[in-house]
């Protein structure tokens, strides 16, 4: 048993991540935004469908850690497509603004694997590329219950491309079940 900020006794829940306490299970659904250049002449479209599920727990009520994997889809650029996709590890940190709603922020690396094809009169860099990248990103989250949290998030990926690293952008929204 632990005590809350007031003194009181409350049963700590458990968390699969060692070490750590409260655990949640999350699911998001949103837009990514791919920061890519695209050849002229040649179809463009730097948005598609991503989502990400993450496993996390909290060391302390305000800082914790999350798995997950991710998945930003596709862009259409220079003929063919890039696509990227991977598993996330971040440190976590809740600021809590009232008693059910909290900002929340992430800090972590993304073992990325990436898809890029294109024309071959683009002269662009085709091919599997795969390695770590930096990831960050912020949200909002709003207790709906006990075990429910509604979450709105920004996270940024940065992914090992063939030719180069580029940032991919993910805006989602989702649900969390704490357990």
């Amino acid at each position: 048993m632990a005590q809350d900020g007031q003194g009181l006794r409350v049963q700590e829940r458990p968390s699969w991540i060692p070490h750590t306490t409260h655990g949640y299970l999350g699911i998001n659904l949103g837009r990514s935004d791919f920061d890519v250049s695209c050849s002229g002449g040649f179809r463009c479209d730097r948005t598609d469908w991503g989502g990400k599920i993450s496993l996390g727990g909290m060391a302390t009520p305000n800082f914790g850690v999350e798995v997950g994997y991710v998945n930003v889809g596709e862009a259409d650029r220079d003929g063919g497509s890039t696509e990227a996709q991977g598993i996330n590890i971040s440190a976590v940190g809740v600021l809590p603004l009232s008693t059910s709603f909290s900002l929340v922020g992430r800090l972590g690396t993304t073992y990325g694997w990436t898809d890029t094809s294109a024309s071959s009169q683009s002269g662009a860099d085709t091919g599997s590329a795969h390695g770590f990248g930096l990831s960050y990103g912020a949200g909002l989250s709003l207790d709906l219950s006990r075990d429910w949290a509604a979450v709105l998030e920004w996270d940024r990926y940065r992914f090992r491309f063939e030719g180069g690293r580029d940032d991919v952008d993910l805006y989602s929204i989702g649900l969390k079940y704490k357990f």
